[in-house]
């Protein structure tokens, strides 16, 4: 941080600064996971020169073009300290969510639109916990398994592991919620 005043968003970083990355960054797109910046590319759009971050998103095996100005949502990697807090959202009990599922997918759409990695556990665990009661609809359905698709591809860039044990530490999160609401 560049001691840069401004108001914060929930991951410590002003809203008002505008991220500026460098090749090798790692980074998450919202919606489509954590990656790394690979290069920086300049591109004549509608006779406009932009700027763009070529992001490799390893899970995906998927190459993307951002650009760089403007808010897209792309965010630096969350610290160890910060995927801690996440893997400890995901034992926290549910939060309440709308009773209707039309407005449960739009309101959990919304948080993994944030890119906050807090927002994507937090949708996770919410999900997770509903569906042990309730039949999730195929739209929540497939927004539980993205959700823990960026979840997991984030902790496995950041902790240089493959996404399965990733994966694993995710789902022994949520089994530590299930046994402590049992006892």
């Amino acid at each position: 941080m560049d001691g840069t005043e401004g108001p914060a968003s929930k991951n410590g970083v002003p809203k008002d600064i505008q991220k500026m990355f460098a090749e090798g960054d790692l980074v998450v797109y919202p919606n489509h996971g954590a990656g790394r910046v690979t290069g920086i590319e300049e591109k004549t759009v509608l006779g406009e020169v932009r700027r763009y971050y070529v992001v490799y998103l390893p899970d995906a095996e998927l190459t993307v073009s951002i650009p760089a100005d403007g808010d897209t949502g792309l965010r630096a990697c969350a610290d160890e300290e910060s995927l801690a807090k996440a893997l400890t959202l995901l034992r926290a009990d549910a939060t309440q969510m709308p009773s209707n599922w039309n407005q449960r997918l739009k309101h959990n759409r919304e948080k993994i639109g944030s890119g906050e990695i807090s927002q994507v556990a937090e949708v996770i665990r919410n999900l997770s916990a509903y569906s042990v009661e309730h039949v999730l609809s195929t739209g929540e359905r497939n927004m539980l398994m993205k959700a823990r698709q960026i979840l997991a591809s984030e902790i496995a860039l950041v902790r240089g592991t493959e996404v399965t044990e990733a994966e694993k530490l995710v789902d022994d999160a949520l089994r530590a919620d299930a046994k402590g609401g049992a006892e």
